[in-house]
């Protein structure tokens, strides 16, 4: 009595409203348009495109895609949380979005309470990588060797999240590396095989060819299981660091007040259409797994990583610019 009771309610715009269900019913009324806050090329932008593919094939209805970048990620997001509340304006980042607010010293907005969490998309494990002239063939030798050459061993980062995965490794470890920043993970690759400095943590994309060369060697995976495209290489948990899983991500966020009914749809749509096997192969050509959470799952998410990088890089001393 209580179902029937809850879906006559339901179709009867009680519990929702009957403005937010004929909104949901009636979405997209007009061309989607999904930010991509960064530069043309990148995983983030690929991803991106081919789900406005399969969205506008499955709508009916025109979905474009845009690259609006600046200030890490933060010009394209904000166009979308201040455009109008109906779910046609999305926007699709990566850890950097709830990392900025940490190492930002002004926010035009909050990367948790200002966004609405649509579905996160997927996610791909860091991997640790090191220089031949490293004498470590493991994560335990690797972290022996840093401790006996305590500063002297460098390491790359390509953005906020790949730099914090290699601060989480460094506390975890109780070692003393020092950072390099780099604009792109190839760059990192690079200075990597030319000597110029001995680590990185990266993608699994990112490293894969030299990976396969034996140019550079991968001591571990930072997921929870090995990753398919390296199976002989162990996890961090495996490899002796119990607590060490941290994970590049894509998820996608609207506006604050978006009816949760447009919401929904949007989520929905892109569970399905993750799960689609060309798009699953051209997932797994990033090294990244499908997730589509749902929006209360990837909103407990946002809010977790939010938490779990603010406490990181107060630990680390790093300081807001």
């Amino acid at each position: 009595m209580i179902r029937a009771f809850v879906s006559a309610a339901v179709a009867a715009g009680i519990f929702f409203g009957p403005g937010a269900v004929a909104l949901a019913q009636t979405y997209p009324s007009k061309p989607v348009r999904i930010v991509v806050p960064y530069a043309a090329g990148g995983g983030t932008d690929i991803i991106s495109r081919q789900l406005a593919q399969k969205l506008s094939e499955a709508w009916g209805q025109s979905v474009v895609v845009e690259n609006k970048p600046g200030a890490n990620g933060i010009v394209g997001t904000e166009l979308v949380l201040k455009s109008p509340p109906d779910g046609h304006n999305l926007v699709v980042v990566v850890g950097a979005h709830v990392i900025n607010a940490s190492l930002q010293k002004s926010m035009p907005f909050d990367p948790v309470s200002d966004a609405t969490a649509v579905t996160l998309i997927a996610t791909s494990p860091w991997v640790v990588v090191v220089t031949p002239s490293v004498p470590a063939n493991s994560l335990r030798e690797f972290v022996a060797h840093a401790k006996a050459n305590p500063g002297k061993l460098r390491f790359g980062s390509s953005e906020p999240s790949s730099r914090l995965a290699g601060e989480q490794f460094k506390q975890q470890a109780q070692i003393d590396l020092t950072h390099v920043p780099y604009k792109g993970g190839s760059m990192i690759m690079t200075d990597m095989l030319g000597g110029h400095i001995e680590a990185g943590f990266t993608s699994t994309l990112t490293v894969l060819q030299h990976y396969k060369s034996g140019k550079l060697r991968v001591l571990a995976v930072a997921g929870k299981s090995r990753h398919p495209s390296m199976p002989d290489v162990p996890t961090a948990i495996e490899a002796g660091m119990r607590e060490y899983e941290t994970y590049a991500w894509y998820g996608m966020y609207t506006g604050k007040d978006v009816p949760r009914e447009v919401v929904n749809r949007v989520q929905q749509e892109i569970a399905r259409i993750v799960r689609l096997p060309d798009v699953r192969d051209k997932l797994n050509q990033f090294g990244a797994e499908p997730v589509a959470s749902t929006p209360e799952e990837f909103a407990a998410f946002t809010r977790a990583e939010h938490d779990k990088f603010a406490r990181l890089i107060r630990q680390a001393g790093i300081q807001a610019e």
